[in-house]
């Protein structure tokens, strides 16, 4: 395996957590739609009421929340199947730097902040990481 497949084997978790996140974003606004609504009656127009609304967004909120449950099953799976190649990378502080990149979805200038290093040498390291993984079947 190459860096660079290294690099699309681990993508998805960047993505996954991105896609978690898109969807917590989206049920937290329909939360806060649905908890600003209130009913009232209209005998004329019962279609329009809020009511409906409030129903309407609970459904989506149920929906997001089995696409949220779906994506978390996803990526725990996905991280299992990583994880088993990044605990056998020496020394630690390379697999640190993949754990916080990919598993914590941080940045590098992130990871090199949390590490106390200069992202420079954060990058560097990321990309001894990524060899080290890539060489491991």
């Amino acid at each position: 395996m190459t860096v660079q497949e290294a690099k699309r084997e681990l993508r998805p978790l960047k993505e996954l957590a991105k896609d978690i996140q898109s969807v917590e974003d989206e049920i937290e606004r329909l939360m806060a739609i649905a908890t600003k609504m209130t009913t009232t009656y209209d005998p004329i127009n019962v279609e329009s009421t809020p009511k409906n609304r409030i129903e309407e967004a609970i459904v989506k909120i149920d929906d997001y929340r089995e696409r949220l449950s779906k994506l978390l099953l996803e990526i725990i799976d996905y991280k299992n199947k990583c994880l088993d190649k990044i605990e056998q990378i020496e020394p630690k502080s390379l697999q640190k730097i993949l754990l916080y990149y990919y598993f914590q979805n941080k940045t590098i200038e992130e990871t090199a902040e949390l590490m106390g290093k200069s992202v420079r040498w954060t990058y560097e390291i990321y990309n001894m990481a990524l060899e080290k993984y890539s060489e491991i079947f």
